[in-house]
Order: C-alpha cells, then structure tokens, then sequence
C-alpha cells in the first residue's frame, strides 16, 4: 500500500497543542480490501525537533486494486512548547513537518506505512500556541 499525503490544515493552535486535519491518498495494489485503522503523527519543526504527537483511530476501508482517501483529524498535544519561542519572539514563520504512519491490514497482518507532509505556521498561530507573553516583544505589521 502505498500513502500520498493530499493535505494538511491546522483546525485549531492552542496552549494545550495543535489540531490538524489531515488527507492522505491510499492506493491498495493486492488483490484484497485493506482496512486503515490509525492514524500516528509527530508535529516537528523541520530540523526534526519534536513540538507535539497524537493520534486517530478512525477506520476505513481500501478496496482492492483501488484508492481511498483517508482524512485523519489528529489533536497534537504540545510536547516541546518551548521550541516555539525564538520563532514567536522573532515574528516569523515556522516551517514544520508532519510525520507518522497509518495502521494499515487485514485479519492476520497488519503494517505501519509511513507518511510526511510539510507546511508553515503564521506568525500569529505560533503566539496562539500559548506564548501570548511574548507579543509585545513582537513588532506588529
């Protein structure tokens, strides 16, 4: 089974984490429905640090030799909030990275398939995250 990610959104960016609405593209090459039956993703900066993690556990269903889009709604608790400051105080943008895999089989075998998908957070959805603090010390445009 192979996993194209399709698109991310972030729903919401809070002091307790991020929501985010994920739609990932499955193509199922075997000749036997597979079922997808989690979702698992670690919200990281590009370098690779941790920011948050969390998981879905919504099913469905990946018909044989076929395509299914898989759409995951993930609340990312923060695990590294800290992270965000020098990028809050700066004002800038945070490139991130959304990495994970998908539970994927049927009655007697069942794999992980990994997946990555990238994006931006504006500057105002990084003081959202809790660092409210740190806006006065941000230049306003």
């Amino acid at each position: 089974v192979q996993l194209t990610p399709q698109s991310v959104q972030l729903a919401s960016v809070g002091p307790d984490g991020v929501g985010v609405s994920l739609l990932l593209n499955a193509h199922n090459p075997n000749g036997f429905p597979i079922i997808a039956q989690s979702v698992s993703a670690t919200f990281e900066l590009q370098d690779g640090a941790e920011l948050g993690r969390g998981s879905a556990t919504t099913a469905f269903n990946i018909p044989a030799e076929g395509d299914a889009s898989l759409p995951a709604q993930l609340s990312m608790q923060w695990t590294n909030l800290a992270a965000l400051t020098p990028y809050a105080l700066a004002g800038k943008a945070l490139p991130y990275r959304i990495s994970g895999t998908a539970r994927l089989g049927g009655e007697s075998l069942n794999v992980d398939v990994p997946f990555s998908i990238s994006g931006q957070l504006t500057p105002q959805q990084v003081l959202a995250a809790g660092l409210r603090g740190a806006a006065a010390l941000v230049p306003q445009r």
